[in-house]
């Protein structure tokens, strides 16, 4: 059966190596991004001397070679070393940054000419495997359980037994879907063909390296019995990572995940580690159990239809807990929760060997100083937490943190875990109202004065009051003061008269893909979102109204210098006006200064930082979002299994925001205008009684700030203005 008169020629032409050991494996790193420096950003020399000694630059008396710099009192000369990079990369160059108070005044060339930038080399921060990083052990066949090798046919290759190293069947199927997809798409493999692949090619999907597989197959399969060809598959498949080490073959991965022999495995235990094939990220025991038991039903039931085990096998083997081993967890990394995300994504695009086999180069948004001080800011917390920065001008992720503790709980909280906003939901509301007309036509404003009381409403044929958080209802309150306040009565009453529809339609707009209510519960956040999303959301109110969409990802490099695959920048989408914008930060910034998060004043923010609390019912759940010219950032904090506290927004979650973006941006504090007012918004000096434009006679004003044609045009009719307001002044003492 093994001779066909095409092998010699596919044999020459394919050159099959020798297989008694494992073929050499090539270190899949991934690399943060490259640090921009521009005049006039905010950035002091201390920092960017912290950030050259993270990438091993040496302090000299005379920078004179790349990799080294000297500081001086007020300015910073360095050699950079220079980068390539999918779109763009430097050469080595000398630059000097000048700096005052705070800011980087200038940058200057060896000539003491202007330059317009200069970049630091992106930092690696991770790599998938390398040398003494990966963790393998060869197995000997006979011990391998019958029913590993059943599950891992029945899943990878049901034909195995059956063909020469190719499915036809397969193959056609896959071609059929390449064809109506118009690129190339993994699929139609077989176990013959996947060990090719990662023993010898590259990851760059084309027809010819298809080609090139299919006649490595058929190589493979002259040359060695199937039950060799299943042996170093087994061994040198990848089933996922223990921190920075790789864990590859099955004897590795039954040490790791169950501290066994793979001979001691259990049917239900083998269907588990089969099922990490298919994404050993998404499929992680350690980090998602319910998902893992999902998959290992899928591979039990194929092992069933395919006549390996009978249906009570199956029935016995679904019913066993999953118990895995922690015992050989490596210590955790500031930036795993961050690289497990990217991994997940990279598992979608690439055959699961990619991470371990090709060498490639990934280039990601991360900012590994910030991502730094964003996992100590969270493990300072009294429950668990999770923290998100982005770059709200390109959607870029700089920070992400999933938990206190990947190694014990790698569950990403930050992307993963839905839970109800609570408040925090509230800008949408407003933004929403200040843009729209409301009965009569009326405009919503941030003087627009709001009933503060208990009312009914209709609720799945009962009636509902909104109770505001303290208890305490003030009659009639501002747009302004509702917000700052987080009052839920007079939210309710603007969703009521504003409609579900248009606070869930101004929420899509800027970025909310989740299920939303359509009921008034919505105002008050209690559709779940997870982290992520929510910060994402708050983007277009940082950068003048556009929402760019955040992406970690900016390009992928093989081992051989082509590049896979690079993110092409987009322009970002104008959602809202600058307009509305502004207006919207305004008003959480009147949250910061006067509201429910006046607390910021104890980190010197309340007047740089705009943001919104959010706590929901019982306690259970408590959030903080806000953002400060440049970065967005949002935090949650509260336990895995919703639980009745104390906690709320502005004492639990957002001291972690505070001193995440202390440490983040430590100059921001000195911002003088951090956000300029566009020309199309509207200043008016009011009256605060009766909400109308201030005269002579009104003793105390307020500014407040419009949309155009939406600033109150009548005069206060509450006081005089000249001789008899003075009259009357008098009167009253």
């Amino acid at each position: 059966m093994k001779r066909f008169f095409l092998l010699p020629l596919l044999l020459s032409a394919c050159d099959v190596p020798r297989l008694e050991a494992p073929a050499p494996r090539y270190p899949t790193k991934l690399f943060g991004a490259p640090f921009s420096l521009r005049p006039g950003q905010r950035l002091d020399a201390s920092e960017l001397v912290e950030r050259l000694g993270r990438l091993q630059y040496m302090a000299t008396g005379l920078p004179s070679s790349p990799g080294t710099y000297r500081k001086d009192l007020n300015s910073v000369e360095i050699y950079l070393r220079g980068f390539s990079r999918p779109i763009y990369g430097a050469g080595p160059a000398r630059a000097t940054a000048v700096f005052e108070e705070g800011i980087l005044l200038a940058l200057k060339d060896t000539s003491g000419a202007d330059l317009p930038d200069a970049r630091l080399e992106p930092e690696l921060i991770y790599e998938f495997t390398g040398p003494e990083r990966v963790r393998r052990e060869p197995s000997r066949f006979e011990r391998l359980p019958r029913h590993l090798l059943d599950a891992v046919v029945a899943v990878e290759d049901r034909r195995f037994y059956h063909h020469w190293g190719v499915d036809l069947r397969g193959t056609l199927r896959a071609a059929w879907h390449d064809l109506r997809a118009r690129r190339v798409l993994e699929g139609g493999s077989t176990i013959t063909q996947q060990l090719a692949r990662g023993l010898y090619l590259s990851p760059k999907r084309t027809f010819w390296r298809k080609l090139r597989e299919t006649g490595l197959a058929f190589g493979l399969e002259a040359r060695y019995s199937k039950d060799d060809i299943l042996r170093l598959y087994l061994d040198q498949v990848y089933f996922g990572q223990d921190g920075p080490v790789s864990v590859c073959g099955v004897q590795a991965a039954a040490r790791f995940f169950f501290d066994k022999q793979p001979e001691q495995l259990s049917l239900g235990e083998s269907a588990l580690l089969v099922a990490l094939l298919a994404s050993p990220y998404q499929f992680n025991p350690f980090r998602d159990p319910d998902r893992a038991l999902a998959r290992r039903r899928v591979v039990l039931a194929l092992m069933r239809e395919q006549g390996f085990i009978t249906p009570s096998q199956e029935q016995a083997a679904r019913l066993e807990p999953v118990r895995v081993s922690r015992a050989a967890h490596q210590p955790a990394r500031p930036a795993d929760f961050f690289v497990a995300s990217v991994q997940e994504e990279l598992e979608r695009r690439y055959p699961g060997q990619a991470l371990v086999t090709y060498g490639m180069s990934i280039y990601t948004t991360l900012d590994p100083w910030l991502q730094e001080r964003a996992q100590r800011a969270v493990s300072r917390a009294k429950f668990e937490a999770a923290l998100v920065a982005l770059d709200p001008a390109t959607g870029a992720v700089r920070a992400l943190v999933g938990g206190k503790d990947y190694a014990a709980h790698p569950f990403n909280r930050a992307t993963a875990a839905r839970r109800q906003p609570g408040s925090a939901f509230k800008p949408f509301v407003y933004g929403a109202a200040l843009r729209a007309a409301g009965p009569q036509g009326r405009r919503w404003t941030p003087a627009t004065f709001v009933p503060d009381k208990p009312e009914r409403y209709p609720a799945d044929g009962r009636s509902w009051t909104p109770r505001n958080y303290d208890g305490l209802y003030r009659g009639m309150t501002t747009v302004r003061q509702a917000l700052a306040l987080s009052l839920n009565a007079p939210t309710v009453h603007i969703a009521s008269e504003l409609g579900t529809r248009r606070v869930i339609d101004y929420a899509r707009a800027l970025g909310i893909k989740s299920d939303l209510r359509s009921d008034l519960g919505v105002a008050l956040g209690s559709s779940e979102l997870s982290l992520f999303e929510l910060t994402a959301a708050y983007t277009p109110f940082a950068d003048e109204g556009l929402k760019a969409e955040p992406y970690s990802i900016e390009g992928v490099v093989g081992a051989d210098g082509d590049v896979l695959e690079y993110r092409v920048p987009r322009s970002p989408a104008a959602v809202i006006s600058p307009e509305e914008a502004w207006l919207v930060t305004e008003l959480l910034r009147g949250v910061v200064r006067g509201g429910t998060a006046r607390t910021l004043s104890r980190w010197g923010l309340e007047n740089v930082a705009a943001g919104k609390t959010g706590t929901t019912n019982d306690g259970k759940d408590a959030w903080f979002v806000g953002y400060v010219p440049g970065l967005v950032c949002g935090v949650w904090t509260g336990q895995d299994i919703p639980t009745r506290s104390s906690m709320t927004g502005a004492s639990h979650a957002l001291p972690i925001w505070a001193d995440f973006i202390s440490a983040a941006a430590p100059s921001a504090r000195e911002w003088q205008d951090p956000w300029p007012k566009p020309a199309g918004v509207v200043e008016a000096t009011l009256d605060p009684v009766s909400g109308l434009v201030a005269v002579a006679g009104c003793p105390t004003r307020v500014t407040e700030y419009f949309l155009p044609n939406t600033a109150p045009t009548k005069s206060c009719p509450l006081h005089f203005s000249g001789v008899v307001g003075w009259l009357k002044r008098m009167l009253k003492r």
